[in-house]
């Protein structure tokens, strides 16, 4: 047999003659040639030695000689210790311990093999060449890999490699999937073939190949919803790669799996033939809904958006008018919407519509018959473009998170007591990844299970994000929020773990106001301890809302490891609030609490904060365990600190001097502003003015009222706006009572605004 590594040494040897000396003849190139001549194909070789055991391994004790063409190897990495040759009846692997067998056995290589007292077999259901190996746990031998000098012992290599000697056999998915018998198996194991018109279902213009992780399954799909998985490694040179868009075809080898299940493994990006370059229809670049109705029923697929305009008629089973459809809301069913580019649309020729999945969290949250405030909103759906009910439709969305989007959040849950024993991320919560790689995923620990999140061999920026489902904050009992984290820094220097509300499932285009809970410290070295959140005030939020639980990362030499646990919402038992030592206050909150040395005053006169704000004909109220001027239960704790008591500013209504409350200049600009206020006095009556100022003029202003105020009752002002610049806010009792006393008494606390992202 000739050594591969001769050739190339007579080869370099011709190549320096001929630089040496031009008048010297150049020696002709030697071509390896194998000494044994193919008795056997291998589908006749395979069929004489099939065994149907899962694991086995036989010596071959008949002069066979089989060849074939190498038509997949280890170049890009995907394919893993593996060598795949066919002829024209069929392919099989060969398992050989060795990594960039490639540069040897290329794509199309001839090679010889002279089978006689080697070894054939399966390995977990795959069939190998290879070499005996004792497999302990079924008391079996079966084909381990073969260490590389053996393979050469009776592989020869046969001429050059000629790319075009390897055609892979056009093949349906329904002619594999399904089917483990022996005929199926013997014709399409280690065989490589083309499945035509396919589609990767995970395809969104960002989604991966593969995690960084580990070996990751993506589904192929053919036009009537056959699949197949497609296994892709984390060290593929292309795992990293967006999964390819709109529908093509996919060449890969075929191989059989321990659960007789079949997989299909492609050996780099250009098994991937006739796919869309453009973005269009992913979740960042939606098809609108006219774009959408003239790609009807071609097979295309894709994400969309639109407004919401109504939804199919009742008894309607076909759509043959306007009248077909409710333009309102809410509508007499929940099964369906209707959806146009503009939100006033009422022609259904210019709409599309979707079914929603019986008990899906689409048709939870998006109809209308029981979200009215989903009308002519904006909402993003994925789905194939087909005609529904006689008019133009999307098919094929599951109803899960994630397959739609929208631009309100509704219903939600009144209570969460999430500890991910289920050992995976509920499919209720969004695992997203905005930027980056790496995603959440649900280690164990000490016999628990928990959320974490890293950058470790993973691509810089991070920006993965871990959201609840959404949360009836309204309606809930108990409006707070409790959750442990435990980190390990492993010296990172620009990982971040941060908490944040979010007014839709959508971080990259909801509104984000940052929580500021209790974290876990990260030590010196290792794990920290896991650390208790206590109990985060929501009732500022007056709606449905989601947690988002964001890791982000710059590019670093090493990434913390930050992990979750124990998330509960309206739960009995969490972290209860308590007194303790008022924290540095974040510069999105007015620190009252600073007011008087941090001690509440009975007295109404001017107090002024250690960030400059002013409280004039005011008092200074706290929260407490019992009622005691000026100590009252109902004002209760700080919302970004719930060990700590939150200190009130209380204006007077006394006409002559009411009372007010008004900020320094604050820079940064300002998206929302929220506080707390309610009488902790026997007043009647809340009237007062919120203005918000830029350069002295009025940029906003709203009067709150409320002529029948409960007693210790706790209300809520939550506005929405869009500041620029710096600006000031101002707050002024308008005393509804118009007397000249200490009357119309109104406390204020918890005050913060959410700055611009």
């Amino acid at each position: 047999m000739k050594r591969i590594n001769q050739f190339v040494w007579l080869m370099l040897m011709a190549v320096l003659a001929v630089g040496c000396n031009d008048d010297f003849d150049v020696p002709p190139l030697v071509t390896p040639t194998a000494t044994h001549t193919p008795n056997m194909t291998i589908a006749e070789f395979k069929a004489k030695y099939w065994n149907d055991a899962r694991n086995f391994c036989d010596t071959i004790k008949d002069d066979v000689v089989i060849h074939g063409y190498v038509s997949a190897n280890d170049e890009s990495g995907n394919i893993y210790k593996y060598i795949f040759i066919q002829d024209e009846t069929g392919g099989i692997g060969l398992s050989v311990d060795a990594s960039s067998t490639y540069t040897t056995y290329r794509v199309g290589q001839e090679v010889v093999l002279n089978m006689k007292n080697r070894w054939i077999g399966k390995y977990n259901g795959q069939y190998l060449i290879g070499q005996p190996e004792w497999y302990a746990a079924q008391s079996v031998w079966e084909a381990g890999r073969m260490p590389l000098e053996l393979m050469k012992e009776f592989v020869e290599i046969n001429g050059l490699p000629d790319a075009e000697k390897v055609v892979p056999v056009v093949a349906n998915i329904t002619d594999i999937v399904g089917h483990s018998d022996r005929e199926t198996q013997l014709k399409f194991q280690g065989q490589l073939v083309k499945f035509q018109g396919v589609k990767w279902d995970a395809a969104d213009g960002q989604t991966p190949f593969a995690t960084a992780d580990a070996t990751t399954n993506r589904t192929l799909s053919d036009s009537e919803g056959h699949s197949i998985t497609v296994a892709n490694s984390n060290y593929a040179d292309f795992r990293a790669e967006p999964l390819p868009l709109g529908t093509g075809d996919v060449v890969g080898v075929l191989q059989m799996t321990g659960s007789d299940q079949w997989k299909l493994v492609i050996r780099d990006l250009a098994d991937c033939i006739g796919f869309e370059n453009s973005t269009k229809g992913t979740a960042g670049d939606p098809y609108t809904v006219a774009e959408a109705l003239e790609k009807m029923n071609s097979q295309r697929s894709g994400w969309v958006t639109g407004y919401v305009v109504g939804a199919v008629a009742p008894e309607v089973t076909e759509v043959k008018s306007n009248a077909d459809i409710e333009w309102k809301a809410p509508t007499t069913l929940a099964n369906t919407l209707v959806i146009a580019d503009a939100a006033d649309v009422t022609d259904y020729t210019k709409c599309i519509m979707i079914e929603l999945p019986q008990g899906s969290k689409l048709r939870e949250q998006a109809n209308l018959h029981d979200n009215d405030a989903v009308y002519k909103t904006q909402i993003w759906l994925k789905g194939t473009f087909a005609t529904v009910m006689g008019m133009g439709g999307i098919t094929g969305n599951s109803g899960s998170t994630s397959e739609f989007k929208m631009s309100v959040a509704t219903g939600g849950v009144t209570t969460l007591n999430e500890n991910f024993e289920g050992k995976a991320i509920p499919a209720d919560w969004i695992n997203l990844q905005v930027q980056g790689d790496k995603a959440w995923y649900t280690p164990s620990f000490d016999n628990n299970y928990y959320a974490a999140m890293t950058g470790y061999r993973g691509t810089a920026p991070f920006e993965s994000w871990l959201i609840t489902p959404a949360l009836d904050i309204k309606k809930a009992a108990k409006k707070t929020l409790s959750f442990r984290t435990q980190v390990n820094a492993y010296g990172s220097t620009t990982t971040k773990f941060e908490v944040y509300v979010l007014s839709t499932s959508d971080p990259t285009t909801a509104t984000k106001v940052k929580l500021n809970p209790t974290l876990a410290t990260a030590v010196a070295s290792g794990y920290s301890s896991w650390a208790e959140s206590g109990a985060i005030d929501l009732s500022a939020f007056d709606g449905t809302y989601y947690i988002g639980f964001l890791y982000s990362a710059t590019t670093d030499a090493n990434y913390a490891t930050w992990c979750l646990d124990d998330v509960k919402f309206n739960v009995e038992g969490g972290s209860e609030p308590g007194p303790g030592p008022s924290p540095e206050l974040p510069d999105n909150r007015a620190d009252f609490e600073t007011m008087n040395g941090g001690s509440a005053k009975g007295t109404y006169g001017t107090y002024t904060s250690s960030l400059g704000w002013t409280a004039t004909n005011c008092n200074l109220l706290t929260g407490g365990t019992e009622d005691n001027n000026p100590t009252f239960i109902f004002i209760g704790n700080m919302s970004t600190d719930p060990s700590s008591y939150a200190m009130a500013v209380t204006m007077n209504g006394k006409t002559s001097a009411p009372g007010t409350i008004v900020s320094p200049t604050i820079a940064g600009g300002m998206t929302r502003l929220s506080f707390s206020y309610g009488i902790a006095y026997t007043d009647n009556k809340i009237s007062f003015r919120v203005d918000v100022k830029q350069g002295g003029q009025t940029l906003k202003s709203w009067t709150v009222t409320n002529d029948n105020p409960e007693k210790f009752a706790v209300y809520k002002f939550n506005e929405q706006l869009n500041v620029t610049g710096d600006f000031t806010i101002e707050l002024t009792n308008l005393c509804p009572n118009g007397l000249d006393q200490n009357k119309d008494r109104v406390s204020i606390w918890n005050l913060e605004w959410a700055k611009p992202e």
